[in-house]
């Protein structure tokens, strides 16, 4: 009954499929709501709206009525004031399209009234207008805007990354005798991956959120290459967010050293094994190694398909010299060959990576193996791989 969610059933090209068509009915049901649901956004009035709000309110002076006790002079007052604000909620609709709120209208020309000329521009220049927007950028509805984006953003990073694993396997496919064609959808994209992704549909949009909850503790305003708070801004950091959702990961992943810093007799993992942190007085480094071919394999033909293919299948470890086994965190979302561990203990270390690579019906086994030495100047290491023995 639930074979179906069983990926070893799948193919590439149906997965793809599938990816595009939960695009298509998310996009659908985002333009859905949208479209009988109008939003608001934030605005604000930039220098040349200001210079035209001082020109109108030049033409309503209350200078001199001001100092007047006088019950007539006041009346009068109240008449200019009445007539001033009026101007200045045509000018405000006229720069804004007749898209200014009604109700956000009438809130401010209720506290205009009480106001002079100068405390008016004062209030306008601090206040944020609230337009009338297909997107949902005021109120609850900013929350559902990112996770909307940031599931689109998501779902079109594995599209991409997908339809380029698929269109590695058709052209070896079209290159191959038809007869000995790969058929079995074992070729560059591996269907292991697709609960894995599945899951990033899940985990991404809410990583996406939380970045928006806390973006203000997160760092100085001066500092923020753009502002997620108002308008379009939003709608690109969430897709990002969604699209790069394993840097996000990775980003909370270092982020709970700042807010849950290391005790003495705590220890959580860092890396995918399950290897314990060291002590908060050991000195570790982030490390990276780089995977290539031995120059003698990457001069031929085989290994300029291996090379394309890439090497994100491959398993990359670090071995103390006592201790436990580290294995290095894949290229997230892409064919990489960057492959990390952070928190890493300095000292000696003997680096290994094996991978099997499948070109047409061959499978060509790779491996290297070098002994190294985790220093704080020395944390990013090249291991060139070469055939083994066993080649399918």
């Amino acid at each position: 009954m639930f074979a179906f969610i069983k990926a070893k059933i799948w193919s590439g090209a149906g997965w793809l499929l599938t990816l595009c068509l939960v695009l298509v009915l998310v996009s659908a049901i985002y333009l859905i709501l949208h479209s009988c649901n109008k939003g608001s956004d934030h605005k604000k009035l930039d220098n040349i709206q200001l210079l035209n709000i001082d020109n109108i309110l030049a033409g309503y002076s209350d200078t001199d009525l001001l100092a007047s006790k006088d019950p007539a002079a006041k009346k009068v007052i109240l008449n200019l004031w009445v007539q001033r604000d009026q101007a200045l909620s045509n000018f405000l609709t006229s720069e804004y399209n007749g898209q200014v709120n009604e109700a956000w209208l009438k809130q401010v020309n209720t506290l205009l009234i009480n106001l002079n000329n100068k405390d008016a521009k004062t209030y306008l220049n601090g206040k944020e207008i609230i337009v009338n927007s297909f997107f949902w950028f005021v109120g609850p509805g900013t929350y559902a805007e990112v996770l909307f984006w940031a599931l689109i953003g998501v779902l079109t990073s594995l599209i991409y990354y997908v339809s380029n694993a698929n269109g590695i396997k058709i052209k070896q496919t079209d290159e191959t005798d038809s007869d000995t064609a790969d058929t079995a959808g074992t070729g560059p994209f591996n269907t292991a991956e697709i609960p894995g992704q599945v899951s990033k549909l899940f985990y991404a949009p809410v990583s996406a959120l939380v970045l928006v909850f806390g973006y203000n503790l997160l760092g100085d305003s001066t500092t923020k290459m753009t502002d997620i708070t108002m308008g379009n801004g939003l709608l690109l950091f969430s897709f990002i967010s969604g699209f790069f959702s394993g840097r996000v990961m990775k980003f909370l992943d270092k982020l709970k050293d700042l807010i849950l810093p290391l005790g003495s007799s705590a220890n959580t993992t860092t890396t995918s094994a399950d290897v314990t942190e060291p002590a908060a007085n050991e000195k570790v480094a982030d490390v990276t190694v780089e995977l290539q071919l031995v120059p003698a394999l990457s001069s031929t033909t085989e290994g300029a398909d291996i090379v394309d293919l890439g090497f994100n299948s491959a398993v990359v470890t670090l071995k103390p010299e006592a201790g436990e086994l580290i294995t290095l965190t894949k290229p997230a979302d892409d064919q990489s060959s960057g492959f990390t561990a952070t928190q890493v203990p300095l000292g000696k270390y003997t680096l290994q990576a094996t991978m099997a690579s499948k070109i047409g019906n061959a499978v060509t086994n790779l491996s290297a193996s070098t002994d190294v030495e985790v220093s704080e100047t020395n944390k990013t290491f090249q291991l060139e791989m070469d055939k083994t023995a066993d080649v399918g």
